[in-house]
């Protein structure tokens, strides 16, 4: 079965046999060739090829030539009743409507007022197995390897499992049947400006606020003898990496097959461009109501990795720092006049921190060896700061910074958690910072800065020959 746009509602299917009926209506059906057929009707589809998903029809399948159903079945041989076991019936046909034939052993028939079972055959066998519990009529559905997925429409098919069950009446013939998903699909809209061509890889992590992810890895589902699922277990994977993602016009949609569920978690994207560029996000999932055979559509911006070509100084020194060089300024009074001198002033600082700070655990940045660092702070922007520029904002030495992302990221700037230098190496990068003031203190070998990590924000002071970095005021 091959899906490829979105459904909540259940496949129609009618199944009919291919055998003649006896004279009393009641007694087995004894077929001369040995063959039956079930003959399958679906919503109409007019072409295989779907380029585009829909969220409110949902999941809209077609048969195809290599389409099979896996039946099992009471069936009748030679006039005798035997216990549950499964056929292959294959396709004869494609289209919305087609006909599924077995043509095995001769001498086999349906048998009267019993059930039968249907479960698509997935291109992968492996993937999809049915385990018949001849205690209490039920079957245990298996479906594994959802982490190949490669995240495109049409693979899709090779994980829409479904199953269907209908009765035979006296007469030998099935009644009608309706087939249905135990599967459920999210597509992510991958949106950036600069996405014009192929996403060379996505990577997909994902926590979940309770159980497992909806990163699917395998599931397990119990399917009673009214054709209920009764029971139904995901076993889901951390992370789900897809390689080769066309994109166009700024979106590249990427599509998961997963299984029903409710939860909430934080998803976090990293996709990668086929000019090498990276791009970051992390949101939040919540009120998923993923149903079998439905989709849900996410649109979700991806925001460039920036490099940050970081600088360090010793305090107001005329070049880079150096280990084992002391070449910061000794003024006690004034402001900086070399390196240090657009750095924003230590009243400024206060100001800063006075309006608000947030520490950002999850934004991705990266240093200018490309090593990738996640660890900064937001600071309000100057325009947005009543007061700022004659210097009666309010202002604060000290502040616990405000866990997360502002969401008017608009109004506010991000410094990264730099580190600094103290000796050969940088040390703290991703888990603090520091930037140089223009303010020295009263102490010749001391000037104020600006430090934070995540739990603190501060307007403090330190040696001048350390290695800090330069900002200026935004």
């Amino acid at each position: 079965m091959r899906s490829h746009i979105l459904i909540l509602c259940s496949l129609a299917a009618c199944l009919l046999s291919g055998c003649s009926q006896s004279d009393s209506g009641s007694d087995p059906v004894v077929p001369s060739s040995g063959s039956m057929s079930i003959g399958v009707s679906l919503p109409s589809l007019t072409t295989r090829v779907i380029e585009t998903a829909d969220v409110v029809k949902g999941l809209i399948t077609s048969w195809e030539s290599t389409d099979a159903l896996q039946v099992f079945h009471k069936y009748t041989h030679n006039g005798a009743v035997g216990t549950m076991q499964g056929f292959t019936f294959a396709s004869t046909g494609t289209g919305s409507s087609t006909t599924f034939a077995y043509s095995g052993a001769e001498g086999y028939s349906f048998t009267a007022n019993n059930s039968l079972y249907a479960f698509n055959a997935l291109p992968t066998a492996s993937n999809y197995t049915q385990t018949y519990n001849t205690s209490n009529d039920n079957f245990t559905l298996s479906l594994s390897g959802y982490g190949s997925q490669t995240g495109t429409v049409a693979n899709l098919r090779n994980y829409d499992a479904m199953y269907g069950t209908c009765s035979i009446n006296g007469s030998g013939t099935p009644a009608a049947m309706g087939m249905s998903h135990l599967t459920s699909v999210l597509r992510f809209d991958l949106t950036n400006a600069a996405f014009t061509g192929t996403l060379t890889s996505v990577t997909f992590t994902y926590t979940p606020s309770s159980g497992s992810s909806i990163l699917p890895s395998s599931g397990s589902f119990t399917l009673s003898n009214t054709g209920t699922v009764t029971t139904g277990a995901l076993t889901g994977a951390t992370s789900w990496t897809v390689s080769n993602i066309a994109a166009s016009s700024g979106t590249a949609p990427v599509y998961l097959m997963t299984f029903p569920d409710t939860r909430s978690g934080t998803l976090t994207i990293i996709a990668t461009a086929s000019n090498g560029n990276a791009y970051y996000r992390q949101i939040t999932l919540s009120s998923l109501s993923l149903t079998s055979g439905s989709m849900k559509a996410y649109k979700i911006t991806l925001n460039p990795v920036t490099t940050y070509s970081f600088k360090y100084y010793m305090w107001d020194a005329t070049a880079e720092y150096v280990s084992g060089t002391n070449n910061y300024n000794t003024i006690t009074s004034g402001v900086a006049t070399n390196s240090c001198k657009d750095c924003p002033t230590y009243v400024q600082i206060q100001m800063y921190i006075g309006a608000g700070t947030y520490w950002d655990s999850t934004t991705q940045w990266k240093d200018a060896s490309g090593t990738t660092h996640t660890g900064g702070l937001w600071l309000k922007k100057k325009a947005y700061i009543s007061g700022f520029a004659a210097g009666t904002a309010t202002k604060s030495t000290f502040a616990t910074p405000t866990a997360g992302i502002p969401s008017n990221t608009d109004e506010y700037f991000f410094l990264p958690a730099n580190g600094c230098m103290s000796g050969s190496s940088a040390y703290s990068v991703g888990s603090n910072g520091y930037y140089w003031s223009s303010t020295p203190t009263s102490y010749a070998s001391i000037a104020y800065i600006l430090a934070f990590y995540d739990s603190s924000v501060s307007a403090g002071s330190n040696y001048c020959y350390y290695g800090f970095c330069l900002w200026s005021v935004q």
